[in-house]
């Protein structure tokens, strides 16, 4: 066999080697790529869209700001006015110039009637107040908070409550309490 014909045979392996290893990862790649496609594919759900780092903010019915975060917001597509969220932290900017802070584990947006239930964890911040419940309503149309579930509140000047049923007036800024039993309020007041 002759120097050129040995270097033709090398350059025809070498580029006989490189097609078929060309060819061998285009197809291991196109099955990797086709089975992620797929598991991206089963875990997508066409009827819940859903969001992070999120945040809605407004004017509720009574002229109060507001701006609601979530870490995560999803919502059904059929009823796209309930947002389901979670981490959520809100702000009222109410019409007096004080803020309203509202945190929980888990809540609840009507985008539509522009209502916010807060659930799990819920801790509401006021001025010198802050209270603790299972859970708070807010309800845009009465421009009220309704706390339930193991309520307790405490306030620097005015002392501390327990009740099972809160309702606060952010207009009249009136607190009214409740049990659901024939139960006593539970008030330490401060001097």
């Amino acid at each position: 066999m002759t120097k050129k014909k040995k270097g033709l045979l090398i350059i025809q392996l070498t580029i006989f080697l490189v097609a078929i290893g060309l060819i061998y990862h285009t197809y291991v790649d196109k099955n990797k790529k086709i089975k992620d496609i797929i598991k991206v594919e089963a875990e997508t759900d066409f009827d819940e869209n859903k969001f992070t780092d999120i945040t809605y903010s407004g004017f509720d019915l009574s002229g109060n700001r507001y701006e609601l975060n979530a870490g995560t917001a999803t919502f059904k597509t059929e009823n796209p006015a309930i947002i389901n969220m979670k981490d959520v932290d809100a702000k009222f900017y109410l019409n007096d110039n004080t803020v309203l802070t509202v945190t929980s584990k888990e809540g609840f947006y009507n985008n539509v009637t522009l209502d916010m239930d807060f659930i799990e964890n819920v801790k509401a911040d006021y001025l010198t107040h802050i209270l603790f419940s299972d859970s708070l309503t807010y309800s845009s149309v009465d421009a009220k908070l309704i706390a339930t579930g193991n309520v307790r509140g405490e306030s620097i000047k005015k002392g501390e409550f327990i009740a099972d049923n809160v309702e606060y007036d952010l207009a009249d800024k009136t607190l009214n309490f409740s049990m659901f039993n024939n139960k006593q309020i539970n008030v330490k007041l401060k001097n």
